[in-house]
């Protein structure tokens, strides 16, 4: 693939590492990487055409549009890949930096999000980060566009993590990461949205708590808002699927 060969060789350039040889290496697991690890500078418009065409052939594989999927007084749970789902935006569940893990190919869904929504993503979250020292408060939410994403929008927020028992601030943390997010929803015109298990993962919250704080939460936020159409619960996990299936039960 020349447009890969060409955006692998741009970074690796970038970072002084123009003599590695690449030709028997997984070519998109070592973009991905260079990714990753990239800082939030600048870069050439030249790359970020390549990156765009790249991307946008791969948009075209596995989608699904959120109109297909089903909800009951808007609210839908899905099992999928977010990074694949055509809607107004879906929600990071990032770090306090706030500008995507830098863990080279980790299999977090703030790696995923920020690989296939390009360098751009990091960028434009760096702008507004500047602003907030890097510091982005448990239960806030910061938005962008999500330029090579599917969606129109990516709502960045982060979760609380826990160390030894869920006290009641976590508990309303969590809960804030789901209604600061539906605020911004509502502010930038968005009428439907995907959550996914907010801090269920690294940050160790249990996630038969999550749900219930998840879905308690959202089911609040519509009772005073009909401005939203869709919620959808997106979950990977079988197990995830079978605990949300119980709690919207």
């Amino acid at each position: 693939m020349e447009k890969l060969d060409y955006l692998v060789e741009y970074l690796l350039k970038e970072s002084g590492r123009e003599n590695f040889d690449f030709s028997n290496r997984d070519k998109k697991s070592l973009y991905r990487a260079l990714v990753n690890v990239r800082q939030a500078n600048s870069i050439s418009e030249d790359f970020l055409k390549v990156e765009d065409e790249l991307q946008e052939e791969l948009k075209k594989q596995n989608i699904t549009n959120v109109n297909d999927i089903k909800a009951e007084n808007r609210i839908a749970l899905w099992q999928g890949d977010i990074t694949k789902l055509k809607i107004d935006s879906i929600v990071n569940a990032g770090n306090s930096q706030g500008l995507g893990c830098f863990l080279p190919n980790h299999n977090c869904i703030d790696n995923q999000i920020n690989t296939f929504a390009g360098v751009r993503l990091r960028l434009a979250c760096n702008e507004i980060m500047k602003g907030l020292n890097y510091n982005l408060e448990t239960g806030k939410a910061i938005i962008t566009k999500a330029y090579n994403l599917p969606c129109k929008y990516v709502i960045q927020t982060v979760g609380p993590i826990i160390e030894n028992e869920v006290t009641e601030e976590k508990q309303q943390e969590l809960a804030n990461c789901y209604i600061n997010s539906l605020k911004l929803a509502i502010e930038n015109g968005i009428k439907t949205i995907a959550f996914p298990c907010i801090s269920t993962g690294v940050f160790r919250f249990p996630k038969d708590k999550a749900c219930e704080i998840a879905v308690k939460s959202v089911k609040e936020f519509l009772e005073s808002s009909s401005s939203i159409e869709k919620v959808v619960f997106n979950v990977y996990s079988d197990e995830d699927l079978e605990i949300y299936k119980n709690i919207l039960k």
